[in-house]
């Protein structure tokens, strides 16, 4: 069955709350809120980022779950103008606005220029309900966002499959805990299933692994790349106000992963442009393929830029 995956974006707590009761019916609500319906045989959820603007973190998990964004736009503020950053370092161009304003001058020189942008939100969620979340294949992975016991079941994660299909039995590793973990039942929309392909949100119950042990921001995988510290290229936003120097404090969101860390390089880098850096974490963290730079302490947008690594 396919799915949409769709974040409800913008300044306004009360307004992407209602806008994602328009797209299913209330899940597991904290720093995240999650809603679900099926709509013309689509499995749809829309993630709110509930906690956000106070965390940014929420902000970033809710691109990382979703693959379709509608963006809430009444006013300028910070909060619109750190939302269409992260999704252009990001490069995830699928999104629509709901605006009576002229936006141009907010997305010009993104991925998000020449987006539609719909003075109605019954037009808008009409359009939105068209997409539907890709499906990549290759070996399985699965980004965690919840996980907790459960009385006579044992431990259950909740999550989406970002890419191929896991089945019942399956044995994946869990990262970075870097324990084998198996599929014991899988749940889509409440209904037991045998496999759930990529794009699906779905409920796990696993065997071998805890909640202590496996909580938001693991990956289940055959392999992923885990470290401590690695070699990167860092690019700031034109947009940011922040200068990396050596040694500077700031957060790293890679994944559903949002974790302080130090960026070592040997010559500034200033906004708009490029440099080679090492960036260092007290823990392990699981590697994505892209991952933003954040200053909580900026003036102005605190998603400053992004790192690949070298």
């Amino acid at each position: 069955m396919p799915s949409l995956n769709a974040a409800m974006l913008g300044a306004d707590a009360a307004a992407r709350q209602a806008a994602a009761q328009q797209f299913g019916k209330k899940g597991s609500i904290d720093d995240l809120g999650f809603y679900h319906t099926v709509f013309q045989g689509k499995i749809v959820s829309a993630i709110d980022p509930v906690a956000y603007p106070e965390k940014l973190s929420a902000l970033l998990q809710a691109l990382e779950l979703s693959d379709f964004s509608l963006i809430l736009a009444d006013a300028p503020s910070q909060a619109l103008g750190e939302t269409i950053v992260a999704l252009d370092l990001l490069g995830k161009k699928e999104a629509a606005f709901v605006s009576q304003m002229d936006l141009s001058a907010f997305t010009k020189g993104t991925c998000l220029e020449g987006a539609p942008v719909f003075p109605d939100f019954d037009e808008a969620k009409k359009f939105s309900l068209e997409k539907e979340s890709p499906s990549p294949q290759g070996d399985a992975l699965v980004a965690i966002d919840h996980c907790f016991e459960v009385k006579g079941v044992g431990t259950v994660a909740l999550g989406f499959v970002k890419r191929g299909t896991v089945n019942i039995h399956d044995k994946l590793n869990a990262y970075p805990l870097g324990k084998e973990i198996e599929v014991k039942s899988i749940q889509m929309n409440d209904a037991d299933v045998k496999s759930a392909p990529a794009g699906s949100r779905v409920g796990f119950c696993l065997k071998n692994a805890t909640s202590d042990e496996i909580g938001r921001g693991a990956v289940l995988a055959k392999s992923a790349t885990v470290a401590k510290d690695f070699d990167c290229t860092v690019t700031l936003s034109k947009f940011s106000k922040t200068t990396i120097m050596d040694g500077v404090a700031l957060h790293l969101s890679a994944g559903l992963q949002f974790e302080p860390c130090r960026v070592y390089c040997a010559a500034e880098i200033k906004p708009g442009a490029s440099g080679k850096a090492r960036i260092s974490f007290d823990k392990p963290v699981v590697l994505a393929e892209k991952m933003l730079l954040c200053d909580l302490n900026a003036r102005g947008l605190r998603v400053i830029g992004s790192a690949a690594q070298a």
